[in-house]
């Protein structure tokens, strides 16, 4: 829990999107135990926050990415298209 604790902003920036994703799952272990530490559970509740915002702009890079890359096949299946009906004539 400590290592959790002790992260910045920074250091979850720095992350792989799997690791924010076990960061978040051991909190959430933490919340579903009996014993629950309120000064401990209202700091990880913070990180929580944190580490979620971080995997959500992940996400959001990862779809702007994967929308790129959608276009650049779009665009290469219209040059196969053309180049294909420029060989019919």
């Amino acid at each position: 829990m400590e290592d959790i604790l002790s992260l910045e902003v920074e250091d979850m920036e720095k992350l792989d999107f799997n690791e924010l994703v076990e960061k978040i799952e051991i909190v959430k272990n933490y919340f579903h135990k009996n014993d629950v530490d309120i000064e401990v559970a209202i700091k990880l509740y913070g990180k929580a926050v944190d580490l979620l915002a971080v995997a959500r702009k992940k996400l959001i890079n990862f779809k702007k990415e994967k929308e790129e890359i959608d276009k650049k096949y779009m665009e290469f299946l219209e040059r196969l298209e053309q180049e294909n009906e420029e060989e019919l004539f």
